[in-house]
């Protein structure tokens, strides 16, 4: 294992050295070879200005990489500083829930919400079937943790679980966890003084014998780990890989009940999503349509995440997929009127925007959207992120008014020293008590795939609420990138910074290019230059805001 690193951002500028003590990054690195793992997924601020943070931890199995999960908990001080990590292993178990939930109760009290499920992976020591008494039950389970992340009680409920395993049959091989019987909690949120989540219990995969339908339940659950309701729905599929198409919130509230959002993963249809609408009792109501008439027949929503706003409408975030193209995906940021009257069986658009390049762009992963000061939000998502070729990636965050406005638009990647490319997702972004942000992320070096990053970097409200491209570059982040990177015949420029102009240098520092930037995006003609190493740079004025390389290759 790898030595952690922490570091403190401390960036000399052109306009004097500036130290921001108070923001900070710790960035987690390991290998695939290494025998464990950490990967952070999403965060809650604590009562005391600490961080928990919601994290996986893998053992190394015999088959691919880190495959079978475990929840775990990690904690930072509001300063940075790692306080405590601690992985909750259990004998013959897994989870596929990704990582715990975590909750704050009215006292300020830390609750984690974890599940278990049998281990699959035969090549593994933890296997289920390794084990004199081997388990057939699945684990829902809330545990309230002290400041150790100590578990000092605990609330269990076990769940008879479909064992069988399909062995022999490759996609079963491939994801032996995903594709057995188990219990999949994919979304969980305080409401009204209750915890409530929805999960799905599936039933082993087996294409030639299916062996029963997989089960939607929702439930709600007090901080005493009463479950104080709960239904269950026959969802109609078999063995369906939920983990690759649900993410980590799906549900919303609303005054009278609860909406799931889930997208079209067929394609085919004339619609590109779904809405379940729910009572305050869990009963099922009705169901919606996503349509949005732009796009065409084929594009579907995947990658879901959603967040309820101030103003009793829903963001949704999703990635918009052509099917059948495994590059052809970009991001989209809508706002629905999804309390509209029940006649309408789709749901109104109020407004959307869509972000993406020629390439592959991915949503953060846990939480995409989360509400800022007044009537604003955070949206974060990856672009560029290089699945099919070795391109540098791009991480963005942009601060938006109420009408998807841009307040302020910046962009960070993870660039370790002595590391040229690296391959960046965002996992997910939070609000914090100053006015700035949590946000966590993952990198993967292009040059060596097997090195990664798992990162939690927190940056300051002034640097995600308005330009100061002083206060940016301090908390290591950028105004403008240039993409795709290694590129071709043209070259890309990407910045919201107003009155500007880009111009670009060969390695001998002749000006071979020079145009003034009139939109989000510039694209350059590249087609007649040679293959090699260009230095970009974009300017207000006189003065130069942002610069880096780009390689045509």
């Amino acid at each position: 294992m790898k030595n952690q690193r922490f570091y403190f951002f401390a960036f000399a500028l052109l306009f004097g050295a500036k130290v921001f003590a108070q923001e900070w990054e710790h960035s987690y690195e390991y290998s695939m070879n290494d025998s464990l793992c950490y990967t952070y997924q999403d965060a809650i601020e604590l009562t005391d200005g600490c961080f928990a943070v919601a994290t996986s931890f893998y053992y190394k199995s015999g088959y691919g990489d880190f495959y079978s999960a475990q929840p775990a908990i990690a904690k930072f001080s509001a300063d940075g500083e790692e306080l405590k990590r601690t992985n909750y292993f259990r004998p013959g178990y897994c989870t596929t829930s990704t990582a715990p939930y975590l909750f704050k109760n009215e006292e300020g009290e830390l609750f984690a919400l974890m599940t278990y499920n049998p281990d699959h992976d035969s090549t593994y020591f933890n296997h289920f079937l390794h084990y004199d008494n081997p388990p057939e039950d699945a684990i829902l389970g809330l545990y309230k943790l002290d400041d150790d992340l100590s578990i000092i009680e605990s609330y269990e409920y076990s769940m008879p679980i479909d064992t069988f395993e399909n062995r022999g049959e490759s996609l079963w091989d491939l994801w032996p966890n995903e594709l057995s019987g188990n219990l999949f909690l994919f979304s969980a949120f305080i409401d009204e003084g209750n915890i409530v989540g929805a999960y799905f219990k599936t039933v082993s995969f087996d294409y030639h014998n299916p062996r029963g339908n997989d089960s939607l339940f929702l439930f709600k659950m007090n901080f005493e780990g009463e479950i104080l309701e709960q239904k269950g729905y026959d969802w109609g599929v078999s063995g369906a890989n939920h983990q690759t198409n649900e993410r980590r919130t799906h549900f919303v509230a609303t005054d009278s009940g609860y909406i799931y959002y889930f997208g079209n993963l067929f394609g085919g249809t004339n619609y590109q999503g779904v809405a379940y609408y729910y009572d305050k009792h869990l009963d099922f109501q009705k169901k919606r349509f996503l349509k949005h008439s732009d796009l065409p027949t084929l594009n579907s929503f995947t990658n879901i995440s959603v967040k309820r706003s101030r103003h009793n409408t829903t963001y949704l975030v999703a990635s918009s997929e052509v099917q059948n193209s495994n590059t052809d995906r970009n991001n989209r940021l809508y706002e629905l009127d999804d309390n509209g009257p029940d006649s309408m069986d789709i749901i109104p658009i109020e407004r959307y925007i869509e972000r993406g390049t020629e390439q592959y762009e991915l949503p953060a992963y846990m939480q995409s959207v989360d509400l800022a000061d007044g009537n604003s939000l955070f949206f974060a998502y990856a672009l560029n992120i290089g699945f099919y070729s070795e391109m540098d990636s791009w991480m963005e965050i942009e601060h938006l008014d109420s009408h998807f406005n841009a307040i302020s638009t910046v962009f960070y990647n993870l660039m370790p020293e002595g590391v040229k490319e690296v391959n960046s997702w965002a996992k997910s972004i939070l609000t914090t008590s100053d006015g700035g942000a949590l946000f966590i992320s993952k990198s993967t070096n292009l040059d060596d795939r097997r090195q990664c990053w798992t990162t939690v970097t927190k940056f300051s409200a002034k640097s995600l609420q308005n330009v100061e491209v002083e206060e940016v570059h301090a908390n290591g982040l950028k105004v403008a990138i240039a993409y795709p990177n290694p590129g071709g015949s043209e070259m890309h420029i990407r910045t919201t910074v107003e009155n500007a102009a880009v111009e670009v240098y060969d390695m001998n520092g002749r000006l071979i290019h020079s145009q003034t930037i009139t939109e989000n995006v510039t694209g350059i003609d590249a087609g007649a230059w040679a293959e090699g190493i260009y230095v970009w740079k974009v300017l207000s004025g006189e003065r130069i805001v942002e610069s880096g390389k780009w390689v045509k290759e």
